[in-house]
């Protein structure tokens, strides 16, 4: 049996991702997909922020710059993987928006 796609709203910034639309959320992107799907979805936010954390470190120590390029790029790894997963998922408009926004290719 296949597994039922539904259609959620997903807002990048706040890593929300809802059944119903919070248009005064942030940008809100409309996915179509399964319970799997969108846990894949929240997977990668949480791995962003593991990422986030981790270079934020290098905040409290100016000089000390070693390994702190390689957890930015990883960050923005999984802020391209998030987009793309959007991308995939999304609706036809937000394909669109995504576009727009020149975050992938």
């Amino acid at each position: 049996m296949l597994a039922e796609k539904k259609y959620y709203y997903v807002t990048v910034d706040t890593e929300e991702v809802r059944e119903v639309s919070v248009p005064d959320s942030g940008i809100e992107f409309e996915i179509y997909a399964t319970e799997g799907q969108v846990e894949e979805l929240r997977q990668l936010f949480i791995k962003r922020n593991k990422r986030a954390v981790d270079a934020s470190n290098y905040v409290h120590k100016p000089f000390d710059e070693w390994g702190a390029d390689e957890e930015r790029a990883s960050y923005d790894k999984y802020m391209v993987e998030i987009y793309r997963k959007v991308y995939e998922l999304g609706t036809a408009r937000t394909k669109e928006k995504i576009n727009e926004l020149g975050i992938i290719n």
